[in-house]
């Protein structure tokens, strides 16, 4: 195992990290699904201390295959866990970066560490709905059904796919995301198991609102003008719900924001030291 890689356990669970530097200046990181915790070594910096989780089916972190299904991950779960990680790593205070699948991680604990977070930057976050089509259907046990179908039959879920794309039900830009699963079938496996455990994590809107209002947490979301996975007005709904309109930020992107030009624009709009 990498040396920088670290975890904290609470029973059947095992959290997964890893380190970057020593600075004063500390970074908690949330990758997105399918993605890595060593998508945020971009914000290293003599200056930083960067600490990146690795999600759950991701990389070292692990829990009992029953959770998929049943005793899911829930909130009280992730604050546990995150508890026993800033005390072994000495952490008081701190700055947040979560991505898409790391953004529901992230609302669902914020509220319970609002007090010892500076900034809070969420990237194309997930969670920000929770009554959408994405969101209803984790919740139904005919489409988990389906979709645990569909791992095997992959096919199956890409002709429905491009006949409601054909037809303008659903943008072409989704049936490429799909794809994008589909044609590996441990990815799409992964997606499907994410899909199903995390489904109890439903970040709060109102506990968001009020937290916010209660903090002085710095807080943006960033979000792409051409992404049609979590869209600028799944975005702007949530920030109007929340009263936080004048947080959004948007860049002229996609979902995928990991490649170096974006990396570049996505720096210079967390100036962590700033903000200390």
């Amino acid at each position: 195992m990498n040396e920088n890689i670290k975890s904290v356990k609470l029973k059947d669970l095992k959290l997964s990290y890893e380190v970057y530097g020593e600075g004063n200046t500390v970074i908690l990181c949330f990758h997105g699904n399918s993605r890595s915790a060593e998508d945020f070594k971009f914000l290293e910096r003599k200056t930083r201390k960067i600490i990146s989780i690795h999600l759950f089916l991701h990389g070292y972190s692990t829990f009992s295959p029953s959770r998929i299904h049943e005793d899911l991950i829930t909130s009280k779960d992730v604050e546990k866990l995150l508890e026993k990680l800033l005390t072994k790593e000495k952490v008081d205070r701190f700055h947040w970066v979560a991505y898409s699948q790391g953004g529901r991680f992230t609302l669902s604990a914020f509220p319970a560490f609002a007090h010892r977070v500076k900034s809070l930057f969420l990237i194309a976050p997930d969670g920000l709905d929770d009554k959408n089509f994405y969101s209803w259907t984790q919740r139904q046990w005919f489409t988990r059904k389906l979709f645990q179908r569909w791992v095997n039959k992959p096919h199956e879920l890409m002709n429905i796919s491009r006949g409601l794309a054909k037809v303008k039900i659903i943008d072409p830009k989704i049936v490429t995301f799909l794809d994008f699963y589909t044609s590996d079938h441990e990815k799409f496996e992964t997606a499907y198991k994410t899909w199903s455990a995390f489904r109890d994590l439903r970040p709060s809107d109102e506990e968001v609102k009020a937290t916010l209002e209660k903090y002085n947490v710095h807080f943006n979301l960033i979000i792409g003008e051409y992404d049609k996975i979590i869209t600028p007005k799944s975005a702007t709904q949530f920030l109007e719900k929340i009263n936080q309109q004048e947080a959004l930020t948007k860049i002229p992107f996609g979902h995928d924001v990991f490649k170096p030009h974006i990396e570049k624009e996505l720096l210079a709009l967390m100036p962590f030291e700033e903000l200390d």
